[in-house]
């Protein structure tokens, strides 16, 4: 199954990397992508393997599931069947304010 990045999922992927690189270096960075990456691919090979989002389970128009990618951050996705695509709508930081995150997905 393809996946296709959402504009404002992958920017928080970008600002996220870029708090990690200056933060802790370019080594972390890369295990940061790296990690998230491999969860990525992982995802597309299953799709099914996320859980419902309980947070989003009153939107009707897709059925929200995420899954954790790296240590504080989980991707929300849904699937689209028809077209064989998984697309990620979010990355969530999960020490955040989890409804707030789900407002602004």
């Amino acid at each position: 199954m393809k996946y296709i990045w959402r504009k404002s999922a992958e920017k928080r992927l970008l600002q996220e990397t870029e708090y990690c690189l200056q933060r802790f270096g370019k080594k972390a960075a890369l295990r940061f992508i790296e990690s998230i990456d491999r969860q990525v691919t992982l995802l597309s090979q299953s799709p099914g393997i996320g859980k419902r989002e309980p947070l989003l389970l009153h939107r009707t128009r897709h059925l929200y599931r995420s899954l954790v990618v790296h240590k504080h951050f989980k991707l929300v996705y849904y699937i689209d069947e028809a077209a064989n695509t998984l697309y990620i709508v979010a990355l969530w930081d999960t020490r955040r304010e989890p409804l707030r995150q789900a407002d602004a997905t």
